[in-house]
């Protein structure tokens, strides 16, 4: 990443001047490997879809395993690495990235019944290209709409000041914890849906969206029950500072709310990509991202002074208003009756209705 562009990103997170060339670093590092992260994204929603959840998944695990073993390294001059500081830990992230992908790589090459060969990288099908472009482009706007308003909505914290943020990013981590089971569901109902979808059992699909999301929804319940009990000795184990530590623990129960709504947008959000029906996602997302939680942020979290707790109320908005307008979405089940006229009928359909008229 050039020198001009890192620094405009780390002024836009109102980071000291003293803070600058550290961020300079870290950015023109991390930021030339964004490429990696993208493949890794792919590469891991591909293999999942083939039915090989395992895989992505040790692969995740494994890159956070030796991030933390190298941070540990160039952090503390460990393991025979030399002291690096933060440019350690910068490259620890590109390497762990760098591996992660020749990981994914390799099982993405095995992940089919026929491996991929060199040749088949020149194949080109227009009406297949037609199709991903028709669903991706949604999704990719979709997610660059979540990072950009996740990036103003940090830039309204910066400006509340190093204890906002820092609660921030500790709650952050909590609700990451806690949204873990739900995520995984949501992913492993996605993949059910899709390939029911794809097989023409539209009635099965449309169930199982429900089945995944309230499943998703029991274990976020319960999760976010067991972080409101225990969040301030989770706190007690990243910090010792007693503001960040208040200010995070007046956000909890507003933390803890939040989640059920984040599964209902991400079970049904999923449920309707997995059909095809991106679009919609794209739109009331950049309507409900930057209308509701990065406009609403700023209203309530700057304009009116509520801090954190306005930023807090401004996310959850967002997430029970786009979880209401996908289940609405998913209710009315447009694109699933759509497939259903279109799927020509079987010849066991045929042959079901001439037994019937003949025994009539």
């Amino acid at each position: 990443m050039e020198h001009a562009e890192a620094v405009l990103l780390a002024r836009l997170f109102q980071l000291e001047e003293r803070l600058i060339p550290l961020a300079h670093t870290y950015i023109s590092i991390v930021g030339s490997g964004m490429v990696l992260t993208a493949l890794v994204a792919t590469l891991s929603t591909t293999i999942r879809n083939t039915g090989n959840t395992k895989g992505p998944m040790i692969t995740a695990i494994g890159m956070n395993v030796i991030h933390v073993v190298l941070n540990y390294g160039w952090i503390n001059g460990a393991f025979g690495f030399p002291q690096l500081g933060l440019t350690g830990v910068a490259i620890s992230t590109l390497v762990s990235r760098v591996l992660g992908t020749c990981l994914l790589l390799y099982m993405f090459v095995s992940a089919f019944e026929r491996k991929i060969g060199w040749r088949d990288l020149t194949i080109f099908n227009r009406k297949l290209f037609k199709e991903i472009i028709r669903i991706g482009w949604p999704l990719g706007v979709n997610m660059s709409s979540w990072v950009l308003s996740q990036l103003a909505i940090y830039s309204f914290l910066a400006t509340m000041g190093a204890t906002a943020l820092a609660a921030r990013t500790y709650l952050n981590t909590l609700e990451s914890i806690c949204f873990m089971l739900g995520y995984s569901i949501a992913l492993s109902a996605q993949i059910q849906i899709a390939h029911l979808f794809g097989s023409g059992q539209t009635k099965e699909a449309y169930k199982a969206g429900y089945r995944g999301t309230w499943i998703g929804l029991g274990l976020v319940g319960c999760n976010s029950i067991i972080l409101f009990l225990i969040g301030q000795r989770f706190l007690g184990l990243f910090t010792s500072d007693t503001a960040i530590i208040q200010l995070a623990l007046s956000c909890l129960v507003l933390t803890a709310v939040l989640q059920p709504g984040r599964m209902i947008n991400m079970g049904f959000g999923n449920a309707l990509s997995a059909i095809g029906d991106t679009r919609f996602n794209m739109v009331i997302s950049l309507f409900s991202m930057w209308g509701v939680a990065a406009g609403l942020s700023y209203v309530l979290g700057l304009h009116l002074g509520w801090g954190l707790a306005g930023i807090y109320i401004a996310m959850m908005s967002d997430e029970y208003l786009r979880g209401i307008l996908v289940v609405i979405r998913w209710r009315k089940q447009k694109d699933l009756r759509l497939a259903e006229a279109k799927r020509p009928v079987s010849s066991v359909s045929v042959m079901t209705t001439h037994n019937e008229v003949h025994s009539a």
